[in-house]
């Protein structure tokens, strides 16, 4: 669980959360909406450890006392923490049976059991009916807080029941600074990739070759618009990252081609009708890579899983050619 949360940029979101739990009207269900990278995680694991902590309602958790403690080792047994298992990139609805089990239960310390579910935009659809059972009749002591990085993924009928509070990703300077603080050299080109979320970035400067990923973007955009082999293209994004990290990035940085379009066509640079064309392809090209981000890749080796998208965007870029000449 990490120390620093909540960072800088959630101050506002921490207040509200923590003076609504403060004054006994914390909602039995939160969802905690945005990018990923922006420390949704470690601010639910910190507002559960405040929640869960004897100095409660103080604003922060002491970090001391017993149940502090117990939240530091994590064997807190009011505390729950539901994500992927194993290498499955979904989760599943034996997932949420059992912990609306354990949400049943008498809270062995009080005054709350609590549950974070990370990823929940990754429920199966039973799993999300499952969900929905406990949020349409949640226990006293309840305290859930599920995590998002894509709303539209989940059910109306999940948002309806939950307290939203959205975490943005701070602005370009202030997140640079805190990058800065943390002795991250490359603060500005990480945070380019990172699309401006800082822990993300901070992960990338450390942990990543960030020339070398500066050049798969640029081997994604002779893909789109060029001849770049997807055969090549796919080795040498597996040579650098894994699968969520491939597709994501190549959805992200196909979102700025679409931007550059439209900007294109604001200012007059662009013809309508090639334009059309291009927007038409990169969009299909997003819906491609949107899908395979999706599917259960966890049997699959990242190469085997980035020729098979690729190889489908160089097809649809094909058909959308014939298509446009005929």
């Amino acid at each position: 669980m990490a120390n620093d949360a909540p960072y800088p940029w959630q101050h506002e979101q921490w207040a509200q959360m923590s003076q609504s739990a403060a004054n006994s009207r914390l909602h039995h269900a939160t969802l905690i909406s945005g990018q990923a990278g922006v420390g949704k995680r470690d601010f639910a694991a910190m507002m559960a450890k405040l929640l869960l902590c004897l100095e409660f309602p103080a604003q922060q958790p002491c970090g001391q006392c017993a149940r502090c403690q117990l939240m530091q080792a994590g064997t807190h047994p009011d505390f729950t923490v539901v994500d992927w298992l194993d290498k499955a990139t979904v989760i599943s609805v034996d997932q949420i049976r059992k912990l609306s089990s354990q949400l049943q239960l008498t809270a062995t310390y009080g005054p709350y059991r609590i549950a974070i579910i990370n990823r929940a935009d990754s429920m199966t659809a039973a799993a999300c009916n499952s969900l929905l059972k406990t949020l349409e009749e949640p226990p006293g002591s309840c305290a859930l807080i599920l995590l998002s990085e894509r709303d539209a993924a989940l059910p109306a009928t999940i948002h309806s029941r939950c307290q939203r509070i959205l975490m943005p990703a701070p602005d370009s300077q202030s997140a640079i600074g805190w990058l800065q603080q943390q002795e991250i050299a490359e603060a500005e080109i990480a945070l380019e990739f990172a699309r401006g979320a800082p822990l993300l970035a901070a992960t990338f400067a450390r942990e990543r070759d960030l020339p070398a990923i500066a050049n798969i973007r640029e081997q994604w955009r002779q893909f789109l618009v060029g001849e770049k082999s997807p055969a090549a293209l796919a080795a040498e994004s597996a040579n650098l990252l894994d699968t969520r990290e491939s597709l994501t990035l190549f959805m992200q940085w196909t979102t700025d081609l679409v931007k550059n379009v439209e900007f294109s066509l604001a200012d007059g640079r662009s013809s309508s009708e090639g334009a059309r064309i291009e927007r038409k392809f990169f969009s299909q090209a997003l819906q491609l890579l949107q899908q395979s981000l999706r599917f259960d890749n966890a049997s699959l080796k990242t190469l085997a899983v980035l020729e098979g998208v690729l190889a489908d965007i160089r097809i649809q870029r094909i058909r959308t050619r014939a298509e446009n000449s005929a």
